[in-house]
C-alpha cells in the first residue's frame, strides 16, 4: 500500500494520560496485568462496567470550556526536519575497487569512489576521508567501522554485512535494508538487515513497493533518531516461530528504547500470524504517519498490541507523539468469552502506560486523521491509556482530531487520564458481539480514574458523531464518565437505533470500586437520538454540585419498551440527583416509542436536587401515558419544574411519582392548552 508523506498539523487543545496504581484486590478489568507482570504493568482498580446493572430490564416487552492557545507549538522546540535524500557533497576525484582493509583505509584513496565489488573485513578500521561507497556485489564486514565522512550510495544493493557496526550513526544519505543484505523480492527473513539499518543509520528508506520479512523480535537500544521513509513498502510477519508466544507481553517485532522514530509511508502486515508489533519506551518523541497496520493476531497465550508505549517523561524528556493518516485494522486476540481471563483476548490498537509527569515540562500526543477498525478480543480497545504515579493535575495532553474508530469489541477509547480532547471524530459500535451485557462490553468512549480520591481532570469531547451500527441495537453505552473533575461534552451527536437500557452519556459506575464522583460536568448542545443521559448505581456529584445538562435535543423515534426519560436515574434505592436539566428540547414520535416518559425517569431511587427548567416536550403521533416523567421513588421539594412546555400530550397527570413524597415545586409549566402539568 503506497501512501504519501504528510506533515502534522499544529494542535489547539491539550490532552494527557493519567492513572493511579491501586491494590490488585480492587482490580477487575486488568487484574491479569498485575498478577502476571507486576514489574511493568500499572493496574486499574476495577472497571466501572463490571457489576450487573440493577436497572437493566430483563424483559424489554414489559412495561468546561478548555482554554486553547492558537499559537501553541506542539513540537516544543523539537526539530523534525530531515532531508529527503541528502546530496553527496564529497568530491569524487576518481574511482577504485578496494579488495582489503588496507585499500579502504589508505589515505591515497581519499575522495575517491570505492566500488565495492569484492568482499573483505574492515574490523575497527577508519576509511580514508571523503570516499563515496558504491555497492557492486562485494560485502564489507567488521565492527566499529569509522566511515570518516564516507557517503553511501543507496542502489538497493548490498555493501555491508548485516553484522556490521559503525562507530557513529550514519546520516549522510538514506540507506535501505538492501545495503545490509536484505532482498525485498524474495521470501527470506530480512530481520538481520533491517536491524543493521536501524542500528547504524538515521535516515532509512525501503524499496518502492517492496516486501520485507521480519520473523524475529529485536530490542533496539541506541539513542538519537530514526527517520524511515518506507516508500510504499510492506513489512510482513510470516512465521511466529521466532517469537515467544508463551508469555503475555514480550517479543514485539520492534522493541525500541531511547531511539526517537519517525516512520511513514508504508505497511505492516501481521498476516494473522503474530500479534505484537511496536513497543516503545524512553523516547524524546515518536511519529507514525501514513501507515497501514493490519492482521496482527495473538493466540490465547499472549496479547495482541499494534503500538505499545511506556512513557516516563521526567526521565526520558518525552515531548511529543503523533499518529496521523494511519489505518489500523484487524488487531485480534483469541479469547474465550471472559473479559477478565488473562491473557486470553486482550487486544489493543494503542496502549499507553504513563509515569513521571512533570507539570513544568509537558508533553503532547496527537492522534489525527486515523481510521481504526476491528480491534477484536474479550478485552479489546482501539486506544487505552493508564498512568502510574505522579499527580493527575498537570499540563500534558492527548488530542484526538478527525479520527474514525469502528468495530472494537469493548471500547473505542478508554482514557483513564487527565487532559483529553476528542473532536471532529466518528465512532461506531461493533455490529456483533460475543457478549450479552454492557458490563462486559464496557463503553464506546470511557473516562475514569483508578482512585476515587484522585479524579482525572479536563475532559473535552466536542463535535463528534458517536453511534451504534445503523440497523443494529446498542451493545453498550456510548460515552461514560466517573471519577472525573472537569468535563465538557458539547456539540456531539449520540445515536442509537432504538431506545433501551443503555444511555448515550453514562454518569457514574456500576462497580463498587468507584464512588461515581463527578465534579464540574457540563453536557451541552448535543443531539441525542434514541438515547439519554443516565446516572448509574454509583453516582455522586462532589459536594452535591449539580451536573449541567443544558441546551440539548433529545429525539425518540423507537423503543424497546423500557421506561426511560431524557434524564434517567438507574439506582433502585437511596437518593440521587443534583442535576440542572435546563433549556433542553425533547421530541417523541409516540407511534413507536413505547416507554418514553418525556423528561425524567427513575428506577426507584429518591430524586433530589434536580432543576427541570425551560424544557420543551413535543409528542407526535400519540402520546405516552406519562408524558412528562415516571419516578418510582420520592420527588420532594428540593426539586423544581419551571417554565416547561408540553405539546401533543395533556399536562394533567403528566408526571407519575410512585413514592410517598410528591412535593416537587411546579412553577409555570403547562401543556399546549394551558393546563398545568400535574402529578398523578
Amino acid at each position: 500500500m503506497k501512501l504519501s508523506y504528510c506533515t502534522p498539523r499544529a494542535m489547539l487543545f491539550l490532552v494527557t494520560l493519567v492513572l493511579f496504581f491501586s491494590s490488585c484486590a480492587k482490580d477487575s478489568d486488568l487484574f491479569d496485568e498485575y498478577v502476571i507482570e507486576p514489574d511493568e504493568e500499572v493496574v486499574e482498580p476495577g472497571d466501572p462496567d463490571q457489576d450487573p446493572d440493577p436497572d437493566e430490564d430483563p424483559n424489554p416487552d414489559e412495561d468546561p470550556d478548555q482554554d486553547q492557545d492558537p499559537d501553541e507549538d506542539p513540537f516544543d522546540g523539537i526539530d523534525f526536519s530531515t532531508p529527503d535524500n541528502p546530496e553527496n557533497t564529497n568530491k569524487i576525484e576518481g574511482t577504485y575497487t578496494p579488495t582489503s582493509m588496507a585499500d579502504i583505509t589508505n589515505p591515497a584513496n581519499a575522495n575517491l569512489k570505492a566500488v565495492i565489488s569484492q568482499s573483505f573485513n574492515c574490523n575497527s578500521c577508519t576509511f580514508a576521508a571523503g570516499q563515496t561507497i558504491e555497492p557492486a556485489g562485494g560485502v564489507i564486514s567488521g565492527s566499529n567501522i569509522n566511515l570518516n565522512g564516507a557517503y553511501i550510495e543507496n542502489t538497493y544493493k548490498q555493501a555491508f554485512a548485516p553484522s556490521v557496526t559503525f562507530s557513529e550513526t550514519y546520516n549522510a544519505s538514506r540507506v535501505s535494508p538492501e545495503t545490509f543484505g536484505a532482498n525485498a523480492g524474495d521470501n527470506s527473513d530480512d530481520t538481520d538487515a533491517i536491524d543493521a539499518m536501524i542500528n547504524n543509520v538515521e535516515l532509512a528508506v525501503t524499496a518502492n513497493g517492496g516486501t520485507y520479512i521480519k520473523n524475529r523480535p529485536t530490542n533496539y537500544r541506541r539513542s538519537g533518531i530514526l527517520d524511515w521513509n518506507m516508500n510504499g513498502a510492506v513489512l510482513k510477519v510470516t512465521s511466529a516461530a521466532g517469537f515467544n508466544t508463551g508469555q503475555v507481553s514480550v517479543d514485539a517485532v520492534f522493541d525500541i528504547t531511547n531511539l526517537s522514530p519517525t516512520i511513514y509511508n508504508g505497511e505492516f502486515d501481521g498476516t494473522n500470524t503474530y500479534g505484537r508489533l511496536f513497543y516503545l519506551h524512553g523516547q524524546e518523541y515518536f511519529r507514525f504517519q501514513d501507515l497501514y497496520v493490519h492482521n496482527f493476531y495473538a493466540s490465547t497465550t499472549y496479547r495482541a498490541v499494534a503500538f505499545r508505549f511506556t512513557i516516563n517523561a521526567s526521565e526520558s524528556g518525552f515531548k511529543y507523539g503523533e499518529f496521523s493518516n494511519c489505518v489500523i485494522d484487524q488487531i485480534v486476540a483469541q479469547g474465550d468469552g471472559n473479559y477478565n481471563n488473562a491473557p486470553a483476548g486482550i487486544s489493543k490498537g494503542w496502549w499507553y502506560t504513563i509515569s513521571g509527569i512533570n507539570y513544568s515540562d509537558p508533553f503532547t500526543v496527537l492522534h489525527t486523521n486515523n481510521k481504526v477498525t476491528n480491534i477484536i478480543g474479550d478485552d479489546a480497545e482501539a486506544f487505552y491509556a493508564i498512568q502510574g504515579g505522579g499527580s493527575l493535575d498537570h499540563d500534558s495532553k492527548f488530542v484526538f482530531d478527525n479520527e474514525d474508530y469502528r468495530y472494537c469489541t469493548r471500547r473505542a477509547i478508554k482514557a483513564c487520564v487527565s487532559n483529553v480532547e476528542i473532536k471532529n471524530s466518528y465512532f461506531e459500535e461493533i455490529p456483533e458481539s460475543m457478549f450479552n451485557s454492557a458490563q462486559q462490553m464496557g463503553t464506546m468512549i470511557d473516562f475514569f480514574s483508578t482512585q476515587s480520591s484522585n479524579l482525572i481532570q479536563n475532559i473535552y469531547v466536542h463535535d463528534n458523531v458517536i453511534r451504534t451500527v445503523p440497523g443494529s441495537d446498542a451493545h453498550y453505552y456510548l460515552l461514560s464518565m466517573t471519577e472525573v473533575d472537569g468535563a465538557v461534552i458539547t456539540n456531539n451527536t449520540f445515536t442509537m437505533e432504538t431506545t433501551g437500557n443503555y444511555g448515550g452519556v453514562r454518569l457514574g459506575s456500576n462497580t463498587s470500586s468507584y464512588n461515581g464522583a463527578l465534579k464540574n460536568i457540563n453536557i451541552t448542545d448535543n443531539v441525542f437520538n434514541n438515547c439519554y443521559v443516565n446516572a448509574m448505581y454509583n453516582y455522586a456529584p462532589v459536594a452535591n454540585e449539580p451536573i449541567n445538562v443544558d441546551g440539548n435535543v433529545f429525539n425518540f423515534t423507537a423503543s424497546q419498551g423500557i421506561d426511560i426519560g431524557a434524564m434517567r436515574f438507574s439506582q433502585n434505592s437511596g437518593s440521587q440527583g443534583y442535576v440542572n436539566f435546563i433549556n433542553n428540547d425533547i421530541n417523541v414520535d409516540a407511534s413507536s416509542a413505547n416507554g418514553i416518559n418525556g423528561v425524567i425517569a427513575s428506577n426507584g431511587v429518591d430524586v433530589v436536587g434536580v432543576n427541570l427548567e425551560n424544557i420543551n416536550i413535543n409528542y407526535s403521533n400519540s402520546q405516552s401515558s406519562r408524558p412528562f416523567g415516571y419516578l418510582r421513588g420520592n420527588f420532594n421539594s428540593s426539586n423544581t419544574i419551571k417554565n416547561c412546555n408540553l405539546t401533543g400530550a395533556s399536562g394533567i397527570n403528566a408526571l407519575e411519582v410512585l413514592g410517598g413524597t410528591q412535593s416537587v415545586q411546579l412553577i409555570n409549566s403547562t401543556d399546549a392548552s394551558g393546563n398545568p402539568i400535574t402529578i398523578k
